[in-house]
C-alpha cells in the first residue's frame, strides 16, 4: 500500500516540479508540453542509435548462426538465423521510418 501511495505521489509531483522549474515561461499546460520537448528529443536520438546498434548486432549475429547452422542443423534450427534477419531488418528499418 504504501508503495502504491508514493508512486501516486509521484505521479502527480511530476507536471507540478515541471511547472514549477518554468516560472518565466507560460504557465499551462502549453508550456509544460513545450518544456518537455527538449529530453524528448534526446531520447528519440537514443532510441535511433541503440536501434541501428541492435539491428546490426542482431543481422551479425544472423550470419553467425547461419554458419552454425551449416555445420550442425539439428543444433542450430533455421528459424533462428531466419527471425535475427527479420528482427534485425526491423530494427535498422523503424529509425528510417520514424524520422
Amino acid at each position: 500500500m504504501r508503495s502504491f501511495i508514493l508512486k501516486i505521489m509521484a505521479f502527480y509531483m511530476v507536471p507540478v516540479m515541471a511547472l514549477a522549474a518554468n516560472r518565466n515561461a507560460n504557465v499551462g499546460l502549453g508550456g509544460m508540453a513545450n518544456s518537455l520537448m527538449g529530453p524528448v528529443g534526446v531520447a528519440t536520438s537514443f532510441m535511433h542509435g541503440a536501434c541501428f546498434l541492435v539491428g546490426g548486432a542482431f543481422l551479425f549475429a544472423s550470419i553467425v548462426k547461419y554458419v552454425d547452422h551449416r555445420r550442425s542443423p539439428t543444433m542450430v534450427p533455421f528459424s533462428t538465423v531466419v527471425f535475427l534477419i527479420v528482427a534485425g531488418l526491423m530494427l535498422l528499418g523503424i529509425p528510417l521510418f520514424t524520422s
